[in-house]
C-alpha cells in the first residue's frame, strides 16, 4: 500500500488532462496559467514519485542491514549464520525485483532500479562492518562481494 502513494494513478491523470483541457475553454484567458500550473503538477508527481521510491529503498536497505547485524552478532554456529544471512538477502533481492518491477517504466529502468537497490545495501553492508570481527566479518565481506557481482 505505501509503495503506491507516489505513484501517479490514471484517475489523476485524466483529471489533470480534463481540467487542463476544460479550462482554456472556459476561461481562455488562463491558458498560459494553465499551461503552467500543469507543468509545475507533473513536476510534483515526479520528484514525488522519485523521493518515494528513494524512502522505500532506504527502508528496505535498513531493515535488511539490521537483520544481518543481529544475525551475525548471535554466538551462533558460523555456518548457520551465513545461512541465516544468505536467506535475508535473497528475501531483499526479491521484494527489490518486484518493486523495481512495479515502479519501472521499461526493462532497462527496472534493471536501473534494481541494481539501485542492490548498490545500496552493499554500501549500507560496507559501512557495517567495522561493528564485527573474525568470522561475523568474513561473512559480510563475502556478502559485499556477492552484491558486487549482481550490480
Amino acid at each position: 500500500m505505501f509503495e503506491d502513494i507516489g505513484k501517479p494513478n490514471l484517475v489523476t491523470l485524466l483529471t489533470l488532462g480534463l481540467i487542463s483541457a476544460v479550462l482554456p475553454k472556459l476561461l481562455p484567458q488562463m491558458r498560459p496559467a494553465v499551461g503552467t500550473a500543469v507543468n509545475i503538477v507533473i513536476d510534483l508527481l515526479t520528484e514525488s514519485e522519485a523521493e518515494a521510491a528513494e524512502e522505500l529503498i532506504e527502508a528496505l536497505v535498513s531493515s535488511t542491514v539490521a537483520e544481518i547485524n543481529k544475525e551475525v552478532s548471535r554466538p551462533a554456529d558460523p555456518q548457520q549464520s551465513r545461512r541465516e544471512v544468505e536467506r535475508r538477502v535473497a528475501h531483499f533481492k526479491d521484494r527489490a525485483r518486484r518493486r523495481a518491477h512495479r515502479w519501472g517504466a521499461d526493462e532497462h529502468d527496472r534493471q536501473h532500479r534494481y541494481r539501485r537497490h542492490l548498490t545500496k545495501l552493499r554500501d549500507a553492508v560496507d559501512r557495517s562492518k567495522h561493528q564485527h570481527q573474525d568470522w561475523r566479518r568474513d561473512i559480510l565481506d563475502d556478502l559485499g562481494e556477492s552484491l558486487e557481482e549482481a550490480v
